[in-house]
């Protein structure tokens, strides 16, 4: 046997060992000379595929079971790495749902409100207007949102509420001629009388000349005035969280604030009642600038405002909890107002006259009002 024979053979275990590891399909077939003793050297021919039944074995051990016994030989050292990597990111997953809210909606944007249809020139889009201008300027959580809101349009009825008082009190000591010649137009509207009835306005017109008071612009318009931007801010108020604007649904003071979800009424009942005790108390406070001696039916109508406040209580549980906050805010800046409006020198630098202590107005009882509303009614039911 020659030693070119030989070689070949001594390198043929090596080389099929190789095209056992290679894939059949990846890699071209390799072709090896044949070491038959009546074959020729140089002529080469195709080996067969090495994958054989009777060669294949099989691991001892499963895929996991290698990587459990990988990973136990790995020292502690190396594992803390490996442990903080993991933990990671479970200390980005959000722990409350008031970091679920933040991360789940967008913050507010200018133009989103007329988007949804809610802002407009009517007195109700302008005020939703104005949240949106608030909370989208100063990113402030819409619990303060909605009182700084409240405060702005409060602010604005001020002049028309000075306006209103100023005429209301520089009237009231003529009240008692005024109630007079009121009853004079009544009868003479029942006679069909037009000479007393024009001679009956005539006075009424110097009454006011001598008050110098316009009713239209000094009572009659300011009250007026004041009635777009209440009923309005109402409305409001109530169509943003019944919409609803979907970032109401976090208050953005949750730690401390018992109704987190402005969209949803108060769980606890709380809002409803503080607004019932608020509108009772500004009832109260107001009550001292109307004039229930020279007119007693004012004050008899006070207390039908009280009763339809302790009702109204019942109606405003259902509300959602951001159109109780507004309301809250607007009742106690008004008993604010009324307080400050007591003060002397206020009242004086904003020409408004002082009411002496005797002609203070004071709210009567329930019974009372009760006794007046029958009086009134049995006057009514007789035949004339």
């Amino acid at each position: 046997m020659s030693f070119a024979s030989v070689r070949l053979r001594a390198g043929l275990p090596g080389l099929r060992l190789q095209l056992r590891c290679t894939p059949q399909r990846t890699f071209p077939v390799p072709r090896s000379f044949s070491t038959h003793l009546n074959g020729s050297l140089l002529r080469p021919r195709a080996v067969s595929p090495v994958y054989q039944l009777s060669r294949r074995t099989y691991a001892s051990k499963t895929p996991l079971e290698e990587t459990l016994s990988a990973a136990s030989t790995v020292p502690e050292s190396e594992k803390l790495p490996l442990i903080e990597a993991t933990s990671d990111p479970l200390a980005s997953v959000p722990t409350t749902i008031s970091d679920t809210l933040n991360q789940a909606i967008p913050p507010l944007a200018y133009g989103d409100l007329a988007q949804l249809g809610l802002s407009s020139w009517s007195p109700i889009g302008i005020i939703d207007w104005s949240f949106e201008l608030i909370q989208v300027t100063t990113q402030m959580p819409w619990f303060w949102t909605i009182v700084s809101g409240a405060a702005f349009w409060r602010l604005v009825c001020v002049p028309f509420a000075i306006s209103a008082i100023r005429g209301a009190a520089r009237i009231r000591k003529y009240q008692p001629r005024i109630v007079k010649i009121q009853e004079k137009i009544t009868e003479a509207r029942g006679t069909k009388d037009v000479v007393a009835m024009q001679r009956a306005a005539l006075e009424m017109k110097q009454v006011y000349a001598e008050a110098k008071v316009n009713p239209v612009t000094s009572i009659v318009l300011p009250n007026l005035a004041q009635l777009p931007i209440t009923i309005g801010f109402f409305f409001a108020l109530k169509r943003l969280c019944q919409h609803p604007v979907e970032q109401l649904r976090d208050s953005g003071v949750s730690s401390w604030f018992w109704a987190n979800d402005l969209t949803l009424m108060d769980p606890t009942y709380i809002l409803p009642v503080v607004f019932t005790a608020l509108v009772n108390i500004q009832i109260s406070v107001g009550g001292r600038d109307a004039d229930t001696a020279g007119n007693p039916a004012t004050g008899h109508l006070l207390n039908l405002f009280r009763a339809f406040s302790i009702l109204g209580g019942f109606l405003m549980s259902t509300f959602p909890a951001g159109l109780l906050v507004g309301l809250v805010t607007t009742s106690g800046l008004t008993i604010g107002q009324s307080l400050l409006l007591r003060n002397t020198a206020i009242r004086n630098a904003l020409g408004i006259p002082i009411i002496p202590k005797s002609e203070h107005g004071k709210v009567p009882s329930f019974m009372d009002s009760i006794r007046f509303a029958r009086e009134k009614w049995l006057e009514a039911g007789i035949p004339k």
